[in-house]
């Protein structure tokens, strides 16, 4: 009798393990198949929350974890091999790389940056819009708008380059005014604007930044010139109209490449994304102001649609 008791309780501990060997197998396998992504922001700006709150609405959608947290906090943060990352905006962007190059990373930039470094687990979604574009949108605002300033530093040249190709081909007299340091900023400004009938900012964080952009707006009103943006915040500011990427655009966009990137065995199949979709913004009351009459915005979009190619 005791025999048996002992067989069977040597069955039912053999049983036991087994079960115990295979969990642990089940969980070693679920903790790998687990898709996991951290939106690391560089700022608080609106822009940046909605666009990590849409990629993180629809990742949770697909069961996959998303946290969001600041560049300032991540920074203390342990590592995880087995972690996308979503850096958005420069500062992201740069902690990321000094905390763990070879991270797994969708970088979420307004333009590409030359030095980056682009692998199958590396790559970056651009949220400009095509230089085009702008010109487009100032064609459709108003046909007679034919003398555009532009201000340009080195870090920008790229895009003055590409702006002045794209007027010549809608015929509008384009003059780019290079900003080689902030005290030329004020003086090239007035007369660009002066010789000028349209101010065309762009992406340049040495002209256009907190400090500068409502001195630049006030110049440009005080001398009865509409300036043309590149996001939302601008016309709020005093532009009259911009041409951009919706942070729902960019969200949509990002999680549907990252989707792809978890069904490719962790890889991107590409280096560079963007969307062909755009968002429009108009500040009729400024454009009041400047005695401008500007066109319904369905116009304007239809306007757009009909010179893309």
């Amino acid at each position: 009798m005791r025999r048996r008791v002992n067989k069977a309780s040597l069955l039912f501990s053999v049983y036991g393990v087994l079960l115990l060997f295979l969990f642990s197998i089940e969980t070693q396998l679920h903790a790998e198949s687990m898709r996991n992504v951290v939106i690391i922001t560089s700022s608080n700006s609106n822009y940046q929350l909605q666009t990590a709150a849409g990629i993180r609405e629809n990742l949770e959608q697909q069961d996959v974890r998303t946290l969001i947290i600041s560049n300032e906090d991540f920074a203390t943060s342990s590592q995880n091999e087995k972690t996308l990352y979503v850096a958005i905006g420069d500062t992201a962007i740069k902690g990321l790389y000094e905390y763990d190059k070879d991270a797994f990373v969708l970088r979420i930039t307004s333009r590409q940056d030359p030095d980056s470094k682009y692998t199958s687990a590396q790559s970056d979604l651009i949220t400009a819009q095509p230089e085009c574009r702008h010109i487009q949108l100032i064609k459709s605002l108003n046909p007679n708008w034919n003398t555009v300033a532009v201000l340009s530093s080195v870090g920008s040249s790229d895009i003055a380059a590409a702006l002045t190709r794209c007027a010549i081909e809608y015929n509008i007299n384009l003059q780019v005014y290079a900003i080689t340091d902030n005290s030329d900023l004020l003086v090239t400004l007035e007369t660009a604007i002066e010789d000028n009938r349209v101010l065309l900012a762009i992406t340049d964080p040495l002209i256009y930044n907190s400090h500068s952009v409502k001195n630049i707006l006030l110049t440009a009103y005080r001398h009865r010139k509409p300036v043309i943006g590149y996001s939302d915040s601008f016309v709020q500011a005093g532009a009259v109209a911009a041409v951009y990427t919706s942070p729902q655009t960019v969200s949509d966009k990002a999680a549907s490449i990252i989707t792809d990137f978890f069904d490719n065995n962790w890889q991107f199949d590409r280096n560079i994304y963007s969307t062909n979709d755009f968002s429009l913004s108009v500040n009729r009351q400024v454009a009041t102001s400047l005695e401008i009459s500007l066109p319904a915005k369905k116009t304007i979009r239809k306007n757009i649609e009909r010179m893309i190619k």
